[in-house]
């Protein structure tokens, strides 16, 4: 990694970029080149298709969509100056900021328009020209589903432009969190003239992408069979002179993998770095964040032996007594449910509205109760030769022997715990070759549904097992006209998934965003894992 950060500064300093590159800031923290990894090349910076994690960090720097999450969790205002919602709840009309500029790095310039949203969610659903991940996303859009499935054209689609500035969309029924969806990247803008200018290559090039928002893409630099590989990006002049962005510069090194984020941190090479690993010799140098926002649980393989057997399952579950001796320093916290405690739904967190201390209740008398009616029911007198499979990457495999003592001493069950290699549990979990699995449960956004989806009816790790009223639940909140309604239903479906006990919480799993001592207002999101630089500030 040294070797190739040297090779970069040469062939920066060749176009005369030493001092950019210098790190040098003004007296309020501005001017400063920021320099972070990303694990892998982002496969494509077109908003309505991205979907890893390197794609979003750049996107989420090089573009600004209608609203945006601030660094306290609140959907606010982003190249919306107002806003207004119909009585009925259908109608949103947004009034947009003037003066915000498309840039590129091949010269492109043109204003922003109500029109470029149009076309970016005509593009969602253009079933002739694009199969975005989004459509589900968006269905409550009027004509979406339609639209989706060719029975209308996308010119039907309720997103309109009332004028160059004034932007309407119309939903085919209420929906409580239209607003937070707008903070999607899909739903960031697309400008039609310069995505036909890309014949097709939109996203995936700088000279092949325009950013609306604090940085444009200078230079991307990809090789697979070569280590220099980097992004650039820079201020956004013409924006910034309406909301001034602090850095002059970012610098994203596309390393392949995380394993030398810390290091590189400690020895200077970038300024902040994400990571689910607490290393106390590097935090206490650091500012640094915690979130909890991963969910690890037992799930068991109901077409096995024993535990197609409803009553030992909650048995197992009832007999555990979540005290596992966590310190304030594990990457650990007890879990009662399967919503982790930093999840929020529209700016409050669910954890707060619905508590999980009652959803698993430690209750060692009705276990027995429970253990004994199962053994009896499947006419045996034992449980044997059953095994917790874990993945070696979890580190909290030790507090799983806790819970095996527990089940030996209360209901003299004998548990083994085996850890396997990543390919190993992978095949396990895929052939269904497991008694009982160590699962993580890892957000593909911050909304409660991500959670819950891994328990619906199409998730095939769940063998026969399949909770088709979490299905519903799930489709019944994208309809919920209020967020008193919705946080009734994730109650309602995750409580159905723990009647069941064919998944037992453990839990909280914590991620970390780490920055230099000397750095300020970096803006991370923990469940898309995008860094927003455009305050950021460095003293």
């Amino acid at each position: 990694m040294i070797y190739y950060r040297k090779i970069f500064a040469f062939i920066m300093a060749s176009f005369m970029l030493i001092a950019v590159f210098s790190g040098c800031s003004e007296d309020d923290g501005s001017g400063y080149t920021f320099k972070m990894n990303l694990e892998s090349n982002p496969q494509n910076l077109d908003p309505q298709l991205a979907e890893d994690v390197s794609s979003r960090i750049i996107i989420s720097n090089m573009m600004d969509g209608l609203m945006k999450t601030d660094d306290n969790g609140v959907i606010v205002p982003d190249v919306t100056e107002s806003y207004s919602v119909s009585e009925d709840g259908l109608v949103y009309t947004f009034e947009l900021k003037q003066n915000i500029f498309w840039e590129s790095a091949n010269g492109y310039k043109a204003a922003l328009t109500a029109d470029d949203f149009v076309f970016a969610f005509h593009r969602i659903y253009d079933s002739e020209a694009l199969f975005s991940p989004y459509v589900d996303d968006f269905i409550c859009i009027k004509n979406a589903e339609a639209v989706s499935k060719g029975l209308l054209d996308k010119s039907e689609l309720g997103v309109t432009a009332l004028s160059d500035y004034t932007l309407q969309i119309e939903l085919e029924y209420p929906c409580y969190n239209f607003l937070e969806l707008l903070t999607l990247t899909a739903a960031m803008p697309c400008n039609k003239a310069f995505f036909e200018s890309t014949k097709g290559r939109y996203g995936l090039s700088a000279e092949t992408s325009a950013s609306n928002g604090a940085f444009y893409l200078k230079e991307w630099n990809y090789d697979p069979y070569w280590d220099n590989n980097y992004i650039i990006m820079r201020r956004n002049k013409s924006n910034s002179e309406q909301n001034y962005v602090y850095p002059y510069s970012l610098n994203f090194f596309i390393t392949g993998n995380s394993e030398n984020d810390s290091s590189d941190f400690s020895g200077g090479d970038i300024d902040c770095f994400i990571t689910d690993k607490y290393d106390k010799k590097v935090f206490d140098g650091s500012n640094y964040s915690e979130y909890s926002i991963k969910s690890y649980g037992l799930l068991f393989n109901c077409n096995s032996k024993y535990f197609g057997n409803r009553n030992l399952r909650l048995a197992l579950a009832s007999s555990i007594y979540h005290n596992f001796n966590l310190s304030s320093e594990d990457e650990y916290t007890a879990a009662y449910g399967i919503i982790p405690n930093d999840v929020t739904i529209m700016g409050r967190k669910y954890r707060e509205m619905v508590s999980d201390d009652s959803m698993i209740i430690y209750d060692n008398e009705n276990a027995e109760n429970l253990w004994r009616n199962g053994l009896a029911a499947m006419n045996t007198v034992s449980v044997d030769g059953v095994k917790i499979t874990v993945p070696e990457s979890f580190g909290g495999a030790d507090y799983l022997s806790s819970i095996t003592e527990q089940w030996q001493e209360n209901l003299e069950f004998f548990c083994g715990v085996e850890v396997v290699s990543q390919n190993e549990y992978d095949l396990k979990i895929s052939d269904g070759t497991f008694d009982i699995a160590l699962v993580e449960i890892d957000p593909s956004s911050g909304f409660s549904d991500s959670y819950l989806e891994f328990f619906t009816a199409s998730n095939n790790e769940l063998g026969e097992y399949m909770n088709y009223s979490v299905t519903d639940y799930l489709n019944r909140i994208k309809r919920a006209e209020s967020l008193n309604e919705a946080v009734e239903l994730y109650s309602a479906a995750e409580s159905s998934i723990l009647s069941t006990a064919v998944y037992i919480p453990l839990f909280y799993g914590n991620e970390y965003f780490v920055c230099s001592k000397d750095s300020a207002d970096l803006d991370y999101n923990p469940f898309t894992e995008e860094v927003d630089f455009r305050y950021a500030k460095m003293f």
